[in-house]
Parts: C-alpha cells; sequence; structure tokens
C-alpha cells in the first residue's frame, strides 16, 4: 500500500485573520461539520499504521478548537507532529501547552516588513500578533519554521522580505509562489518572468549559506540545473521527494489534505475531491483514488510537462494547471521552460 510522506489536516476553517489570498476562505467562527475530536484520533491511527512520516495540523486557526490540545497530544504520541497556526493567539503561556503537546515545530508566517504583511493578511496589527507569537514559541523552546508567500504584494521587495523574516533567527524559511484558489485570484499572481527572479533568488540565498527552501514551486529543480547548482539528472527515478531544497509538485504524490469535514484532496490548493475519511480510510483512498494514482504517473501529464525531460523531478504546478487551466493534468501555464523535446522540433 502506498502512503504519503505529509498530511496536512485543515483541523477548522474559523481564524481571527482575514488573508487576501486565503486558501481556506476563513470565517471567524467555526463550522458545523467539523471532524470531531473522535473521528480526527481515528485518521491520526489510521496515518500512523500506514506509514505516514508528518502529520501536521493547521486550519483557518487550529487554537480555535477547544480540543486542540488533547489532539496535538495523541497525534504527537504516535507520529511526528507540526502546528501551523495564524499566529494570532499565541503567547508565552500557549506556546508552553503547545510544547507540551510534543509539536515538533510550529509555523508563522511573515509575509514581509510591517506594512506589507498586514495588508496581506488583512487585521491591521496581524505583524506584531506574528512576532508575539514567535518570541513566545522561541522562549520556551519550540523550533519555529516561517512561511512566507509572495504575491503581487512583495515580489519587488524580497530583500526587504528577506531581512524581516531572518531578524526573526527561524530554524527554517519555506517560501510559497501564491496560487489562485480560495480567496486568492489570478491578478495577485507574479508572472512567470518573476517567478524564474523568485527562484533564482532564493537558490543565490541557499548558495550563501540562507536555510531557505520553497513549496508550490517545483520549477526549481529546473532553474537550479540551469545555474549549475548541484544539477539534478532530469529522467531520473527521484520521484518528487524534496532534492537540495527543492521539491517537484507533491500533490497526491507525497502528500495530501484532509478538508474540516473530513473530504481528502491531494493538495489544500486543488479542490479535487477523492473521498471522505467519515466514510472510507485515508489509507485506502490515497492508495487507490484514480485521481491520486494519475498523479503519481508522469505518463498522465499533458502539454509540455508530458514531454519535459524534468517530468519526474518537477511534473509542474498540478494546482496551478487546474486553476487555470480546470485540467488537473495539464501543462502548468506558469512555467516558462521549453523542453528539449519542442526546441528540437523547431
Amino acid at each position: 500500500m502506498v502512503a504519503p510522506h505529509v498530511v496536512v489536516l485543515e483541523s477548522t476553517k474559523a481564524c481571527d485573520l482575514a488573508c487576501k489570498h486565503c486558501r481556506a476562505v476563513a470565517l471567524p467562527h467555526r463550522l458545523p461539520g467539523e471532524l470531531e475530536t473522535w473521528e480526527i484520533k481515528r485518521l491520526i491511527d489510521d496515518l500512523a499504521s500506514s506509514g505516514v512520516k508528518l502529520f501536521v495540523v493547521s486550519g483557518g486557526d487550529a487554537l480555535k478548537r477547544e480540543d486542540i490540545f488533547e489532539i496535538l497530544s495523541y497525534s504527537s504520541s504516535r507520529i511526528t507532529t507540526a502546528l501551523s497556526p495564524s499566529g494570532s493567539r499565541i503567547d508565552v503561556s500557549v506556546a508552553q501547552e503547545i510544547k507540551d503537546s510534543g509539536v515538533s515545530i510550529v509555523s508563522i508566517s511573515v509575509d514581509g516588513p510591517e506594512e506589507i504583511h498586514d495588508e496581506f493578511r488583512g487585521v491591521r496589527g496581524a505583524f506584531k500578533m506574528a512576532s508575539k507569537a514567535i518570541s513566545s514559541l522561541q522562549e520556551v523552546g519550540v523550533p519555529v519554521q516561517i512561511n512566507t508567500t509572495v504575491s503581487k504584494y512583495n515580489v519587488n521587495r524580497l530583500e526587504e522580505v528577506r531581512e524581516a523574516v531572518m531578524s526573526f533567527n527561524p530554524r527554517y524559511w519555506d517560501i510559497f509562489m501564491l496560487i489562485p484558489t480560495g480567496r486568492a485570484t489570478r491578478e495577485m499572481m507574479i508572472s512567470p518572468y518573476e517567478g524564474d527572479m523568485v527562484m533564482r533568488t532564493v537558490a543565490k540565498w541557499r548558495l550563501e549559506g540562507l536555510n531557505v527552501r520553497m513549496t508550490c514551486a517545483p520549477y526549481l529543480v529546473r532553474v537550479m540545473n540551469e545555474m549549475g547548482i548541484r544539477p539534478v539528472p532530469p529522467d531520473n527515478t527521484y520521484g518528487r521527494r524534496s532534492i537540495h531544497g527543492a521539491r517537484g509538485c507533491m500533490a497526491g504524490n507525497g502528500y495530501a489534505f484532509v478538508a474540516y469535514d473530513g473530504t481528502v484532496y491531494p493538495c489544500g490548493f486543488l479542490p479535487i475531491p477523492t473521498g471522505n475519511v467519515r466514510h472510507r480510510k485515508f489509507s485506502e483512498i490515497y492508495d487507490s483514488s484514480p485521481v491520486f494514482r494519475a498523479l503519481r504517473d508522469p505518463d498522465k501529464l499533458g502539454g509540455k510537462c508530458g514531454i519535459c525531460e524534468f517530468r519526474t523531478v518537477c511534473g509542474g504546478c498540478r494546482a496551478r494547471a487546474f486553476s487555470i487551466t480546470e485540467d488537473f493534468l495539464a501543462e502548468d501555464p506558469f512555467c516558462s521552460y521549453v523542453p528539449t523535446r519542442v526546441r528540437m522540433r523547431v
């Protein structure tokens, strides 16, 4: 039976922020139909027994669930567990509860200096909340990862973004490039040219020793090859695992997402339902769903992605392909690369 490396649970859609790009289209209050405590524990047992390596509890803001520490303690005793809260509700006492629950790492979003972050997150004071959360977690000894979403709001101020993030001295820094899903629109996206610029900047930062990686940027492998940085041979058997800080698209291929109501998706940004853990075990859905199987087969990719020499280590972003073409196996319109086989025809 095939098992993903990472499973993310959207524990709730409730959140105190109003982020412009929110994938979850979060609301201030919890919705009916959320998975109950015992249902989440049953899911955790299934994930642990099937070999999942990392369980990420996200939202919304998971800290708006009254049972969250019971869930985190249960999960941490069975599988490596990470928490991805909004950062709006964490002081030292809450940070201590998080630590006591056994969570391995907490991710907090910082999208740039205060004015950029607050505008993007839709709440004045959001940057100060994130700062307080980070310092509280670090004070009690919980490792912190900072997540940054690159969009039209900050793409031209990357050095300022770097300065803001590194001022917190995070354990890890993970950069995402916005996908038009949920509240995010195509107008918020950066261009393919800007995307290449971001990836080249990140690759340069890595050469300088910065511990930064990228998610939802499978093309980074190709860009690093073009730059001659620890090249990865194309058309190999690496699959979609992390390679020198770069990952190919992991949607349904090493990664899966469980929504607040138990619906299983290949990725939180790829809204194609494949089943529900209330009716069938997650492990069975992941192993047998036609959607998941297609995502794990590079021969199913269409357009230039299907003939690209980097298809097994990149594969294009399936969520971007779907959001723009409504076909999750279509070529990724965001990618600027022209495959060798296409160039040879000219």
